[in-house]
């Protein structure tokens, strides 16, 4: 009798182990489901950018950013689109963008981002790189 019940506590601790370790997959993807879901969903615009205390927002005024579910992302300035990616993990709530052939402005978006503040709407970040001393807020439009 005591060996069957062992055996009954053994697996039901497997199983119980198999399920939070499914759960916690499941959760995972329904969160990269989310993030991508609302990344991907209109055009972004940078309502601000400052490097180092300094505000250089103007210099995104021109574009728009549209990021796809493949991990793609382009900086649209009217009718030209400069090629990107960009990986989002909603469990580290990081962001990371990478123009390699941009002009100087977009390379400044070259980093992976820490998200401070998000809504479906905007998103509030800084470089997860300490030494860097920037800030990020897009907005949908």
């Amino acid at each position: 009798m005591k060996k069957g019940y062992s055996q009954f506590i053994y697996l039901f601790v497997l199983l119980f182990g198999i399920s939070i370790a499914h759960c916690k997959k499941a959760k995972e993807q329904i969160e990269k489901n989310y993030v991508i879901s609302v990344m991907t969903s209109g055009h972004w615009v940078v309502q601000q950018f400052t490097e180092a205390t300094i505000d250089e927002t103007t210099e995104f005024t021109p574009y728009e950013f549209q990021f796809t579910a493949d991990g793609k992302v382009y900086g649209i300035e009217g009718v030209n689109q400069t090629p990107g990616t960009w990986v989002g993990d909603a469990s580290a709530l990081t962001i990371q963008t990478d123009f390699p052939a941009a002009n100087d402005t977009l390379t400044k978006l070259n980093d992976t981002w820490k998200i401070i503040d998000s809504s479906p709407t905007m998103v509030k970040a800084k470089p997860t790189n300490s030494s860097r001393d920037a800030y990020l807020m897009l907005v949908k439009k």
